[in-house]
């Protein structure tokens, strides 16, 4: 409402309507002339404050909604793709916006339909009364999810991983504790953090890739993953009792071989001789 007194004030003290009632430069009071520029300046002001910048994030192939203001006009990055005009929308500025653009009648707030990664940028909201807000929207790629890789080397150690893209980090945690955390600004690489395992731990980790719109978690359970780091003394005397019990059973058999062997053979003998001695009888 100030902002449109400003600007009917500014055009009744106009160069013409001054002009008109002959009010030059020269005899425009001084006092009127302070007067007005304060005003200008106080109105200049007042427009500059009601530009509001709002940083909006959302990930791809979703919707976002320009709330703040009802809007008469949507710009992207400088230049106009939606218009509306007596009530109706027209969208067909450019292209790539042109049947994603909706503008709700009732609220006048613009939406964009099925974001890209390139939708990213500034867009402006170009209201009634020439009040603009302005808008910071990065559109984002949900994040992959991360693998886990186990290592045996005496202890156990796992390493996590995940394709690297805008805004990943990459995360250990145990509970809500975080462990461990890296990230980097180069897009092309794989992101990696390993994770040392105690021998005697028993209890689960999760890794976690986030952006800032998704995240995406893998849980490493310690008993599953890493068996072998039980409890040393226990497993070493089932090792030990098993190798035992196999020992006297394979005794055994060699032993039960040898004795039958040799009763095959004392029964051999023995039948041998008895045919004999018949024959030397008769």
């Amino acid at each position: 409402m100030l902002l449109s007194r400003f600007n009917v004030i500014m055009r009744i003290c106009g160069v013409n309507w001054c002009a008109r009632n002959g009010w030059t430069h020269t005899k425009f009071p001084r006092r009127g002339r302070l007067k007005l520029t304060l005003l200008y300046m106080f109105g200049l002001c007042f427009s500059i404050s009601q530009t509001v910048e709002e940083m909006l994030t959302q990930v791809v192939g979703e919707s976002i909604t320009f709330s703040k203001k009802q809007g008469a006009s949507l710009l992207y990055n400088g230049g106009t793709i939606a218009v509306v005009v007596k009530g109706n929308m027209d969208s067909s500025y450019i292209d790539s916006f042109k049947d994603r653009i909706q503008w709700d009648q009732q609220t006048g707030q613009f939406t964009i339909r099925e974001l890209k990664t390139s939708d990213s940028g500034i867009y402006v909201v170009d209201g009634k009364g020439g009040v603009k807000t302005t808008y910071q929207l990065t559109v984002y790629d949900p994040v992959s999810r991360p693998m886990l890789t186990t290592l045996f080397n005496g202890s156990c150690s796992v390493e996590c991983s995940v394709m690297n893209d805008r805004d990943v980090t990459l995360s250990w945690y145990s509970g809500e504790k975080i462990l461990n955390q890296t990230s980097s600004p180069e897009l092309s690489i794989k992101l990696s953090l390993p994770l040392e395992v105690d021998k005697q731990d028993r209890t689960s980790y999760r890794c976690e890739a986030a952006n800032p719109v998704t995240k995406e978690n893998v849980t490493f359970h310690v008993p599953t993953s890493c068996p072998e780091t039980g409890p040393g003394p226990y497993k070493e005397r089932g090792y030990w009792s098993l190798m035992a019990v196999m020992c006297v059973l394979i005794a055994s058999v060699v032993i039960g071989i040898a004795v039958c062997q040799k009763k095959g053979r004392t029964g051999h003998s023995q039948g041998w001789t008895s045919r004999y001695i018949r024959t030397r009888s008769a």
